[in-house]
């Protein structure tokens, strides 16, 4: 009989050192902030030959700064960094910034001074940002249900201490005074403990609450944010198709036998016949030059226009020769309209050669309308325009 006491008490007393070591384990551990997230680890002491080539390496990781796109990809990587399984709004937020980032990519390759790079690369941050909190909101909840969870074994755990503590009571001992009081001690104290462990929880589900709703305030201001910058695009954009259809009116009044006006996908396009040229040159007769001189009073005006020279040919001749004749060809009609104060930075010459008819090539006509070269006229607001209109729309928040 005492020997079955001895292990029933040994038994109580391991889950006693359970239960305690649980309710250290649901302390949570000190989270760091998505800036300590998004570090790097601390490097390791630098050797002697090391220590003398940092300076140089700081130096030059000095001058070399990331540029927008680069930029924007190490604050996605940062607010994705840790994230939790199942924040599934934060993996779509994640999703329409990727598509901001392409687009983004796309107009930097195109264009590192454009001016769009400045408004994509605010709206990636903000993207960035929403993505960090709705990450940091779904691991809160991920931590208050680990730690109920936690807590509901706890006490469990005390339960079935209880469920012993009766069933010592209930048997018979040769000191039974003496186990009753061990019993009531060990059931006072793990009664403390547990109210000590259910005031550490209502504490830190307090704390939780708090930071949930200091999640959702951040993220309800980032996505104001988002909508503001969604409609500074669409203002834009639609004073972007003003200016269009306002210079389309005027272009329309260069329209002839030899310069064909039209509009597409690119932009506004002017089609002017070879015949402006002297045969297989590229020197500029004088009634294109007249033309091209209204050309730049319009573009003078129209600040915002980005201007595509693209000079073409027929298939008569070699493909090397007439690649060549196609590219002095649009770098003519380039220089001439700096020649008449036009930003150079705002033109692009690119000779085409054969490789881009409209016509068969086969028949005379079609031959006559293959050699030209086309001025496509683009507005640089309006590039955005297809992005905001296949921009995700926004996840569920909570």
């Amino acid at each position: 009989m005492k020997t079955r006491n001895l292990l029933m008490i040994t038994a109580l007393a391991a889950t006693f050192c359970f239960a305690a070591e649980e309710s250290k384990a649901v302390e949570p551990a000190a989270t760091p902030a998505p800036a300590e997230q998004a570090a790097a680890p601390a490097a390791e002491p630098a050797t002697a030959p090391e220590a003398a080539e940092a300076p140089a390496a700081e130096t030059a990781a000095e001058t070399a700064a990331p540029n927008a796109v680069e930029s924007c990809k190490a604050s996605l990587a940062a607010a994705s960094k840790d994230m939790p399984a199942n924040a599934v709004a934060a993996k779509y937020s994640l999703a329409a910034a990727k598509a901001t980032l392409a687009n983004l990519e796309e107009v930097y390759n195109d264009d590192p001074e454009s001016k769009e790079i400045k408004s994509l690369s605010a709206k990636c941050d903000i993207y960035a940002k929403i993505v960090a909190a709705q990450a940091e909101t779904q691991a809160i909840r991920n931590r208050t249900a680990e730690n109920w969870e936690k807590r509901a074994a706890t006490a469990r755990s005390i339960e079935a201490i209880q469920e012993q503590i009766n069933q010592a009571r209930s048997g018979k001992v040769n000191d039974l005074e003496a186990e009753k009081a061990k019993m009531k001690d060990q059931e006072a104290r793990l009664q403390a403990e547990m109210q000590q462990n259910q005031e550490k929880f209502k504490a830190e589900a307090d704390a939780q609450r708090a930071a949930l709703r200091a999640a959702g305030e951040r993220e309800a201001d980032l996505k104001k944010k988002l909508a503001a910058e969604k409609k500074a695009l669409a203002e834009e954009r639609a004073k972007a198709e003003a200016r269009q259809a306002e210079a389309m009116n005027k272009l329309n009044e260069l329209q002839s036998k030899l310069i064909q006006v039209s509009k597409d996908a690119r932009g506004i396009i002017l089609s002017m016949s070879d015949i402006l040229f002297d045969v297989n040159k590229a020197t500029l007769k004088a009634d294109l030059k007249t033309s091209l001189a209204k050309v730049a009073g319009i573009l003078s005006v129209y600040q915002q226009f980005n201007v595509s020279i693209e000079g073409n040919t027929d298939n008569t001749g070699s493909a090397e020769h007439n690649m060549k004749l196609s590219q002095q060809r649009a770098d003519n009609v380039k220089a001439f309209l700096v020649e008449q104060g036009i930003d150079a930075a705002r033109l692009d010459a690119k000779g085409l050669g054969m490789t881009m008819p409209i016509a068969d090539n086969s028949t005379k006509e079609g031959r006559q309308k293959n050699r030209r070269v086309d001025l496509v006229i683009q507005d640089k607001a309006l590039t955005q325009g297809a992005e905001q209109d296949a921009a995700p729309a926004e996840p569920a928040g909570k």
